[in-house]
């Protein structure tokens, strides 16, 4: 472990994700924006899945963690407050439409938590 701890030794000083990463990140956004359109229930829930898998494909690239909520904490420092803020509620609202059977928000919940975690995307530099 490196003097930060939560930083990987390679990434230092660089919070980007590599051009490989931003590729495959930006063709599961393309899918992500055809579920979206397509606004049936169980499809927006699998696009918010997906955005939530695509901010932690780019954190696992950036923090240390064994989980998404730790590299979310460990990623703390690279986002301004509100985002990091919001990234928090849009992953728990994943974690509810994937751990609470029923649990059902409405269709503008859903859309809201996929547009933060693009936020979120777009402050590690990736652009989707």
């Amino acid at each position: 472990m490196n003097l930060f701890g939560w930083l990987k030794p390679k990434t230092f000083g660089r919070f980007r994700v590599s051009p490989e990463t931003a590729g495959r990140i930006k063709s599961d956004w393309k899918n992500i924006g055809k579920l979206v359109t397509s606004k049936g229930p169980s499809q927006l829930k699998q696009a918010l899945i997906t955005a939530d898998k695509t901010l932690d494909n780019a954190l696992k690239e950036v923090v240390v963690g064994e989980t998404m909520g730790e590299r979310l904490r460990n990623a703390k420092d690279l986002f301004d407050y509100e985002t990091y803020n919001k990234i928090w509620e849009a992953h728990k609202i994943r974690n509810n439409l994937v751990h609470e059977a029923g649990y059902e928000p409405p269709h503008h919940m859903i859309t809201d938590a996929i547009e933060k975690l693009r936020r979120g995307l777009n402050s590690l530099h990736v652009q989707v």
